[in-house]
């Protein structure tokens, strides 16, 4: 993972109290229709550029250290580098993709635009006969050999470990490994964001498959396991705070599986907000498998712990 600017990031992390990650939703629109998704339709018109740049600017008002550019199939908009190289003027980007619509043209597009960090989805093997299971390595392999070759941003690759994955789950993450790619691990969770898998086998696979190379891995590792183990452990959300969400109507959210519950326009939130939300209890903590709200909430919940993670990843940026 590319920290593009660590000073700056340190900065206002920690002296600013900004939030360390925004969820731009691009378009609800995507490609494929995997069977444990609930984020995407076929129908949604893409978010206008100048839209989304109205959006963008109020995030940059609020100091947000990373804008995460998601969907749907955020590939799918077609101005996506446009909105890459505004967003990236003040802020870092990146995307969440399930890689099926890359090109060589489109990797490079998003090399001029100035793109951090890029999360491709792969969750077997192979393509799952029903449907299920769409985001395969086979399908995928050309892809992330252009990604390999392209890319001058960069690329990691997460799995959702669930039951239709669990079979082929060590085999995938060893080939992706063997591809030189970094991996996270996402863990199943109902519609409202709770887990939706425990026991032995899955906790097994968690801590062999745990790889110390990204922020994100430190920072789940020993939550995801203690999820899987059937324990709940304690925590505050800054949802609203370090964490947001901006859905395609433009509103905040806690995030993707809590809509409705604060639903503020981000070009109407300010610091007051984020100072109201940093303080405000969520209630849906325990059990939550949202391991990206969580891991913005770690540094407020865990300081040494995280602070230590950053400041690896910043020395590994400064070295660049």
């Amino acid at each position: 993972m590319q920290v593009k600017h660590p000073v700056r990031t340190v900065l206002r992390i920690l002296f600013r109290n900004a939030p360390v990650e925004a969820q731009l939703i691009v378009t609800r629109r995507c490609n494929l229709s995997c069977g444990y998704c609930t984020e995407y339709d076929k129908t949604s018109e893409f978010i206008p550029l100048a839209l989304l740049e109205q959006r963008i600017d109020a995030l940059h008002r609020l100091r947000v250290v990373n804008i995460a550019l998601l969907g749907g199939e955020p590939l799918m908009h077609p101005r996506l580098p446009e909105v890459v190289a505004y967003a990236q003027r003040h802020a870092q980007v990146s995307i969440t993709t399930n890689g099926f619509l890359l090109t060589q043209d489109l990797i490079e597009r998003c090399n001029a635009a100035g793109l951090a960090n890029m999360e491709v989805s792969i969750d077997a093997l192979a393509p799952d006969g029903t449907g299920y299971i769409q985001k395969s390595l086979k399908t995928l392999q050309p892809k992330l050999v252009l990604l390999r070759r392209f890319a001058r941003f960069d690329v990691f690759v997460n799995m959702v470990l669930c039951d239709q994955t669990k079979p082929e789950f060590a085999r995938a993450l060893d080939e992706i490994n063997r591809l030189g790619f970094p991996a996270t691990i996402d863990l199943l969770h109902d519609a409202r964001g709770q887990i939706a898998i425990t026991g032995p086998e899955y906790g097994e696979l968690w801590q062999r498959h745990y790889v110390d190379r990204t922020l994100q891995a430190r920072l789940d590792q020993e939550y995801g396991a203690a999820l899987l183990a059937g324990r709940r452990p304690g925590w505050k959300c800054r949802a609203g705070s370090r964490f947001l969400y901006v859905d395609e109507f433009g509103n905040v959210q806690f995030c993707s599986a809590q809509r409705g519950r604060l639903n503020k326009p981000i070009v109407e939130y300010t610091k007051r907000d984020l100072r109201e939300q940093s303080g405000a209890s969520k209630g849906c903590e325990a059990g939550c498998a949202l391991l990206c709200a969580y891991r913005a909430s770690a540094l407020d919940n865990r300081p040494v712990h995280t602070l230590a993670s950053m400041a690896q990843l910043a020395l590994r940026g400064l070295g660049r």
